[in-house]
């Protein structure tokens, strides 16, 4: 009898992390016109920006439906195990409704569902923490308390090279997606109330970096002492030239690098990387 993490694939947990603390991924789907794919299980990001290349009409995603949830959660309560059950914001993904009609369905005081109001690895932050906590021997709704309580302080800052895909995906509004690629302009956005939200454009990915730091700086927050997690889409060597200013800067306790998968790609784009942290 325990306590098991479970997450969706829009929360980019890094594999290595899935695999020591036992995280179950419950993996979205990539539709490619007839052809469906399950993020993360059928190709790797580099198959799917080789994939994306080639198409016309971008791919669509889906949400995990709650049969799979379903399944999922009669295994574990068979097991004599509580779960946890953690996802992207509900604001941007239908998955979380998915597992909280699954929970309802099955009826049980033993199953939390979490919207993390976060997306990408700032979603997989407060997975990973929910693992730790569990490691540490914290009760099941101790740590479901301590998980909610920690969502609206945790901070996603992501640098794009367009803003194409989140329009074209209905994730930005039009206006916001406005954006002067002939400029070099990388656009910067953040998560507020679980939305995603245009919040400053930088000329070229160093001034963009620059910004981030500056912004952490403005609002009188630090990285020191902090788990911070940075991701990319196909930009690795910029994605060091972040880490490189983060440990320039600040004396983090530790960093957890991890690659986006195909659904956040979908709509990300190629050259997007991001910082997350908990204030």
């Amino acid at each position: 009898m325990g306590i098991k993490i479970i997450t969706d694939s829009i929360c980019d947990v890094p594999k290595e992390y899935i695999g020591r603390y036992g995280i179950r991924v419950m993996p979205l789907t990539v539709h490619f016109g007839d052809e469906s794919y399950k993020d993360g299980i059928d190709f790797s990001l580099e198959e799917f920006l080789s994939k994306l290349e080639k198409t016309k009409v971008l791919p669509t995603t889906s949400q995990v439906p709650p049969a799979e949830f379903l399944e999922v959660y009669k295994k574990e309560i068979s097991l004599g195990n509580k779960v946890i059950s953690i996802h992207a914001s509900s604001h941007l993904s239908g998955t979380y409704n998915s597992a909280v009609m699954a929970k309802d369905t099955i009826g049980r005081e033993d199953i939390y569902v979490i919207d993390s109001m976060g997306i990408t690895l700032g979603a997989g932050l407060l997975v990973i923490k929910a693992a730790r906590l569990v490691e540490e021997g914290l009760g099941f709704e101790e740590i479901a308390k301590e998980i909610e309580a920690s969502r609206n302080g945790v901070k996603h800052m992501l640098i794009l090279d367009t803003l194409k895909y989140l329009h074209k995906g209905g994730r930005l509004s039009l206006s916001a997606s406005v954006a002067g690629s002939i400029l070099n302009i990388k656009p910067i956005l953040t998560v507020a109330g679980g939305k995603l939200v245009l919040f400053e454009k930088a000329r070229g990915v160093k001034k963009a970096i620059a910004a981030i730091m500056n912004t952490i700086k403005d609002n009188g927050w630090t990285l020191d002492g902090k788990v911070v997690g940075i991701n990319h889409i196909a930009d690795l060597e910029h994605l060091r030239m972040l880490e490189k200013e983060i440990i320039r800067e600040y004396n983090v306790k530790e960093i957890i690098r991890g690659e986006a998968g195909s659904v956040i790609a979908t709509h990300g784009g190629p050259g997007a990387m991001a910082l997350y942290f908990e204030i």
